[in-house]
């Protein structure tokens, strides 16, 4: 990676900093809402929410007024166990973790890198924080950071990272996967932070970090269903020093541009193996009408020794379209989802001064092992009414209630208030029903592979 031209890329970028912080801010609160309904979450969206995906450190500096002090923070098995990296925590064990004490001091704050790893295909970095800063209820920091990789850039190279109270100051960790399909066996990343509490500025840095020694198992093992046109190949399995991570090649139809692999895993005892990130994209191409999908997924641990084959099992969150239903429109209505079996049947709609009322059916009352919090959820969240001119943008929806008809049968009816919506016209407004939560979190299963890891 040549260190010039990255850079002259690095500083045309521009950080749209309040709509990031607006975009995961609703993302927390969405979480949360899913979390107390007890609702599935996808692994790709917890990981970027919780981990804050990215990226590295640094040992040289971009600036020459850099200063470069010992860090007064925690151990760094202290600091690994207080962001629970799994990852870390082992490799600190083996005495694996590179350890760094570089300072950049702006506007009244140092911010130290302290320590990084590069194992297999998974980079983390730990900081610390020193100075004035106001700081969230909760006693930590927020701060928003850049990376950025070069010449495609990543989908997560801007993201909110939050800090932990220490003795001195603050802590902070960043974890992802290496976001290209070659892992190099030494490389470096710019880092900058964009702002730390209240305060904006920029904190640079450029991280050199190399890779532990690792081993890749080849695989040529694969599964597809003809009739959704999906095609899943493992390619390869990196067995780092504390991570794996399994490559696979994905093929979707020019309609599932957006379709999503996540992949359950388990050893040869039967027992799960936690994944920790799901779904990375590291490259798409498109090809004879198909769209092309190089992904990875990683497993927070060394799996030498521990197991002789994975068994995994499939799975693909289906990219489906919003529907739309005029409030005039004859009923009853089957809205399908091409590629998949669900399924939302319109029973009903009545339209009154001050309500519009739906009555609909999801699945034929067919549960696909999910419990009935998750239907009702839906019915709650994703069957909203909004003005036909403003369909696809997502703003705080007609306030409505949730009736259930018949629960055994997945029968609902939601209740629209308009009493406060002047001049009311039904050819104005539109039901939107987000097909895309239901297959999100009802994902297509895939037959299992089982891969032998020697």
């Amino acid at each position: 990676m040549e260190k010039k031209p990255l850079q002259e890329v690095y500083e045309k970028i521009e950080v749209p900093k309040e709509g990031i912080l607006e975009a995961i801010k609703a993302g927390k609160k969405r979480a949360s809402q899913d979390a107390t309904n007890n609702r599935s979450i996808p692994r790709k969206i917890v990981w970027s929410i919780v981990a804050a995906a990215t990226i590295i450190v640094s040992s040289s500096f971009i600036s020459p007024t850099l200063s470069h002090v010992l860090a007064k923070v925690p151990l760094l098995g202290d600091v690994y166990s207080a962001f629970n990296d799994v990852v870390g925590r082992s490799l600190q064990s083996q005495d694996l973790i590179t350890e760094l004490n570089h300072t950049f001091s702006a506007k009244g704050v140092d911010v130290t890198i302290t320590s990084a790893y590069y194992d297999g295909a998974v980079i983390g970095v730990t900081f610390s924080v020193e100075g004035t800063i106001k700081t969230e209820e909760d006693g930590r920091i927020q701060g928003l950071y850049e990376i950025f990789d070069g010449k495609d850039g990543i989908s997560d190279s801007k993201e909110i990272v939050y800090m932990e109270p220490s003795d001195n100051g603050y802590i902070g960790h960043i974890q992802l996967s290496y976001p290209k399909t070659e892992l190099p066996s030494e490389t470096s990343f710019p880092l900058e932070f964009k702002s730390i509490g209240e305060k904006d500025g920029s904190w640079r840095f450029n991280v050199p970090i190399n890779q532990l020694p690792y081993e890749t198992v080849t695989v040529d093992k694969g599964t597809n269903n003809e009739d959704a046109k999906i095609n899943v190949h493992f390619d390869s399995i990196i067995e780092g020093k504390a991570s794996t991570a399994i490559n696979y090649t994905a093929t979707f139809p020019l309609e599932g541009k957006h379709d999503q692999v996540r992949l359950e895993a388990y050893d040869d005892q039967g027992k799960e193996i936690n994944i920790s990130s799901d779904g990375i994209d590291l490259e798409t191409s498109e090809e004879n009408d198909k769209v092309i999908v190089k992904g990875r997924s990683i497993i927070p641990q060394s799996l030498k020794e521990e197991t002789g084959y994975i068994e995994v099992y499939p799975k693909v969150a289906l990219s489906v379209p919003d529907y739309f239903i005029q409030l005039n429109d004859a009923t009853p209505i089957e809205i399908k989802a091409e590629r998949q079996d669900i399924i939302v049947g319109v029973e009903k709609i009545t339209t009154g001064d001050k309500t519009v009322a739906y009555d609909f059916q999801i699945n034929n009352g067919k549960y696909m092992n999910r419990d009935f919090t998750f239907f009702h959820d839906f019915a709650r969240n994703d069957v909203t009414l909004v003005k036909e001119s403003e369909k696809d943008i997502y703003k705080e929806a007609v306030k409505h209630s949730v009736e259930v008809i018949n629960k055994d049968n997945l029968r609902f009816r939601v209740t629209f208030d308009i009493s406060n919506i002047n001049d009311f016209n039904i050819d104005d407004y539109v039901i939107r029903i987000n097909m895309g939560s239901l297959s999100s979190n009802i994902p297509f299963e895939l037959d299992r592979v089982k891969i032998d890891l020697h």
